[in-house]
């Protein structure tokens, strides 16, 4: 059961980033200037709106998911090991 939790909240939380790429690199097709702006604008605020819930879930999920929480891990580690060629130059 939890492992189908995760994927569906990690399926929510692609799908909602991929609604909201398309929706932001999306171009409109319409003629008239009126109708375009509404069309832009609105799929720019889903958009915006797309990229919130996102945030808002992944900032939830990230400390109750165990697999969310091993990607923060993983994407962490980094951080907490230094490069050892930069260490090496800072050295000689």
């Amino acid at each position: 059961m939890n492992k189908l939790v995760s994927t569906i909240r990690i399926a929510v939380l692609w799908s909602l980033s991929t609604a909201a790429f398309i929706l932001i690199f999306g171009e409109e097709l319409d003629e008239n200037l009126s109708a375009w702006t509404i069309h832009f604008l609105i799929d720019k605020a889903l958009a915006a709106l797309a990229i919130y819930i996102v945030v808002r879930l992944y900032k939830r999920w990230c400390k109750i998911d165990p697999w969310i929480i091993a990607y923060e891990k993983y994407n962490m580690e980094p951080e907490e090991t230094p490069d050892s060629a930069y260490l090496k130059k800072q050295e000689g």
